[in-house]
């Protein structure tokens, strides 16, 4: 019975719905992100940016009390150093990452009627995330400092797998399974592990790895047929289909950006809290999601 459950979380169990009859997509996809969208919600979310450049609009001594000390943390700086940047384009990195990957989850989470899904996702990378990533940061101990916004950036960018998955079961397939989504989250880890490490043998270790865990994932979604339903109704259904191809290349095109070279200048870039916040972001939401933590939250339709 253990095994039969892990099976079932982890997105192996056998299919039950009807891969061949996708769902109804009669509205054009503006119309219904006009119709299910908030304008509250891109304010809300507009704060963020907003809030970043007033930071580094503050004296230099003030953001740098902020910065995250691993020899001497505390609560504030646990927090307040992921908001702290010195140089203008750090700064302008973070929140043009931001206001992508936020802004495409929103999309295909409102597209997908998982618009609370992706509100709770992002309160929680947004309050819980700064401080949990910070603190995460002294396992491995060194006499260094840290700051910038890149870990929670890397959070939002750790929801679009799941949000891609989640649309193409609502508005491509049918049959499409939001299961699946631990089989894209680990192909984009594939994309990860050969970009931050390409000259490594932990980095063919851990692409040996996540290619495998990968491969179960393709092998139970090829038995589905889902991949050929897919591209059916991706190449069909205009606008739909080209929302979830500009899903995939955010996805798959993340790492190239958000994993760089370690040494940028005279600074070493964390890829570790990068991962960190990447990985973590996807679970949270996914075990909310396998859990029904959001079936009695349903969707507010326009009247």
């Amino acid at each position: 019975m253990a095994a039969v459950a892990v099976r079932d979380v982890l997105g192996f169990a056998p299919a039950v719905s009807d891969v061949s009859r996708p769902p109804d997509t009669g509205a054009s996809v503006l119309i219904v992100l006009h119709e299910r969208g908030r304008l509250r919600d891109a304010v809300a979310l507009a704060v963020v940016p907003v809030a970043l450049v007033g930071v580094f609009a503050l004296p230099a001594s003030l953001r740098s009390s902020l910065v995250f000390s691993y020899r001497e943390p505390t609560l504030v700086t646990a927090y307040g150093a992921n908001v702290v940047h010195f140089r203008l384009a750090h700064l302008l990195a973070d929140v043009v990452g931001y206001v992508l990957l936020a802004g495409t989850g929103y999309v295909l989470a409102v597209l997908a009627e998982r618009r609370h899904l992706f509100l709770a996702s992002a309160l929680t990378y947004l309050v819980a995330f700064p401080p949990i990533l910070s603190a995460l940061n002294l396992a491995v101990p060194r006499n260094a400092v840290t700051y910038g916004f890149s870990g929670v950036v890397a959070a939002f960018a750790g929801f679009v797998p799941l949000a891609l998955a989640t649309y193409a079961k609502h508005r491509l397939s049918a049959g499409a399974w939001v299961r699946q989504a631990p089989g894209v989250f680990l192909a984009s880890l594939v994309v990860v592990v050969a970009v931050a490490l390409p000259d490594s043998r932990v980095a063919m270790g851990a692409t040996a790895f996540v290619v495998s865990a990968t491969a179960l994932y393709g092998v139970s979604t090829l038995r589905r047929g889902l991949i050929t339903t897919l591209a059916r109704s991706v190449r069909d259904r205009r606008g739909w289909g080209d929302c979830f191809l500009l899903g995939v290349v955010v996805v798959f095109g993340f790492p190239f950006a958000g994993f760089p070279q370690p040494r940028v200048g005279g600074s070493v870039v964390n890829l570790y809290v990068h991962l960190l916040g990447y990985c973590l972001a996807f679970l949270v939401p996914y075990v909310a999601l396998q859990t029904d933590a959001f079936a009695r939250m349903p969707e507010p339709r326009s009247s």
